[in-house]
């Protein structure tokens, strides 16, 4: 018994999607970092982030992830950081 092509890539994309929202919403590796002085802190040293243009590769990220998470590339001036990080609430736009 075979299974169409078509369901098959349905049922992949799908379960594909499904997993990006799992991990969204129940992991937060990579998510914004707050504390009582800054809204988005540095994984290292705790400090401000100052946001950067985002690179080719990040554009490519967001598209692939259907813009669930929304990556911003964000340096730190302290340590020299340089990453991606995401809102953990969901915004549209």
């Amino acid at each position: 018994m075979s299974i169409d092509s078509a369901l098959l890539i349905f049922i992949i994309v799908i379960s594909y999607i499904l997993i990006l929202i799992i991990l969204k919403h129940f992991f937060s590796y990579g998510a914004k970092i707050k504390s009582a002085k800054f809204n988005n802190c540095c994984p290292d040293c705790s400090l401000a982030l100052r946001r950067v243009k985002r690179i080719f590769k990040d554009r490519v990220l967001n598209q692939i992830t259907f813009r669930i998470f929304n990556h911003k590339r964000y340096i730190c001036e302290n340590c020299g950081w340089l990453g991606l990080r995401w809102e953990k609430k969901y915004n549209p736009n």
